[in-house]
C-alpha cells in the first residue's frame, strides 16, 4: 500500500472514530439539562419572592415583631445574615446552592460534549470541572439535611467525580474510553438527580404553603365588607391561581426530569456502545424539560 492510499486509510478510520462517539446525542444532553436547570432556578427563584411576600404578611400583623432579629449581622462564615433567617432568607440561598450545583453539572454535560465533538481540552479543564462538581455537591448536600432533616439520606448520598476516567478520553478518544467515563461517572448523575428531585419536593411545599397565606389574606379582606376594590382583589387571587397552577404543572415536569436524568445519562453510554437509541426514559426527560422551560418563560413574559 502506497503513502497516500494508507493516510485516506487512516483519514478513514479516524473520521469513523469521531463519528463512533455520537457528539449529537451529547449535545442534546447538554442542551436538556441546561433547559432543565434554568426552570428549576426559575421556580426556586418564584419561591424566594412568594415566601418573601408570606413573610413580609406575617410581619405586619406581627405587632410584637422585633425587627432587631431580622436585621443584617456580620460578616460571619455565610457573610452577611439576621439572627433569625425568615423563610425566604433560606430559600435564597438555597437558590444560590441551586445555581452552583446546576452550574456545575451543566460544566460536566459541556465537557462530555466537547469530548464527543472531539474538542481540545486541557486536563486542567477537566480537574476544575471535578472540583467544581464536588464542591457544589457537598455544599447541596448541607443545604438539603438543614431544610429537610427527613432527607438527610439522600444529603448522604453523595458521589466523588471520576476525573480520571474523562482523563483517559483525552488521550484515547474511542467510544470505549468515553463509555467507561459515563459508567465510572453514573452516581454522579444519580446523585445530582436525587438532590434536584428533593429540591423540587421542598419547593412544592414552599409554594403551596405560600399560596395557602396569599388566598387567605385575600380571602380576610373579602370577607371584610368595609374593604374597598373587590374587583381587585378578584383579579388578585385568579392571578395567584394562574401563577400556582403553572407553577405545580412546572414542578411536575421537574420531578420527571431530575427522576430521568440518571437514566438520560446511562442512555449515552447505552447509544455509546450501540446497545439502543435514545430510550423512553430519555425522552421523556427530554420533554419534560421541555415542558418546563415553556411555562417557566410563558410565566415570566406574563407577569
Amino acid at each position: 500500500m502506497n503513502r497516500h492510499a494508507a493516510a485516506v486509510v487512516l483519514g478513514a478510520l479516524a473520521l469513523a472514530g469521531c463519528a463512533s462517539l455520537e457528539p449529537a446525542a451529547f449535545r442534546g444532553f447538554q442542551s436538556t439539562v441546561a433547559a432543565g436547570h434554568q426552570a428549576m432556578e426559575r421556580e426556586l427563584a418564584r419561591d424566594v419572592e412568594w415566601t418573601r411576600e408570606a413573610d413580609a404578611q406575617v410581619l405586619a400583623t406581627d405587632k410584637d415583631a422585633a425587627l432587631s432579629a431580622l436585621t443584617l449581622k456580620g460578616p460571619g462564615d455565610n457573610g452577611w445574615a439576621p439572627d433569625n433567617p425568615p423563610a425566604h432568607w433560606t430559600a435564597r440561598r438555597t437558590l444560590d446552592t441551586l445555581r452552583a450545583m446546576n452550574g456545575a453539572f451543566g460544566a460536566y454535560a459541556a465537557l462530555l460534549t466537547d469530548l464527543a465533538d472531539g474538542r481540545d481540552v486541557e486536563e486542567d479543564a477537566v480537574d476544575a470541572v471535578g472540583e467544581d462538581l464536588n464542591d457544589a455537591a457537598r455544599d447541596a448536600r448541607r443545604a438539603l439535611g438543614e431544610l429537610r432533616p427527613a432527607d438527610r439520606a439522600t444529603a448522604a448520598g453523595g458521589a466523588a467525580f471520576a476525573a480520571e476516567s474523562l482523563r483517559r478520553c483525552l488521550r484515547a478518544r474511542r467510544a470505549g474510553k468515553l463509555a467507561d467515563a459515563l459508567r465510572e461517572n453514573q452516581p454522579l448523575a444519580a446523585a445530582h438527580g436525587a438532590l434536584g428531585r428533593a429540591l423540587v419536593d421542598i419547593v412544592r411545599a414552599d409554594l403551596k404553603a405560600a399560596y395557602a397565606d396569599q388566598a387567605a389574606a385575600i380571602h380576610e379582606k373579602w370577607n371584610d365588607k368595609r374593604s374597598p376594590g373587590r374587583i381587585t382583589l378578584g383579579r388578585s387571587l385568579f392571578n395567584l391561581n394562574d401563577e400556582f397552577s403553572a407553577a405545580m404543572a412546572s414542578l411536575d415536569d421537574l420531578a420527571i426530569f431530575y427522576d430521568h436524568l440518571p437514566a438520560a445519562h446511562a442512555d449515552l453510554r447505552a447509544r455509546l456502545l450501540k446497545e439502543r437509541t435514545a430510550g423512553p426514559a430519555a425522552r421523556a426527560w427530554g420533554r419534560s424539560a421541555g415542558a418546563a422551560a415553556r411555562r417557566a418563560r410563558t410565566l415570566e413574559a406574563s407577569r
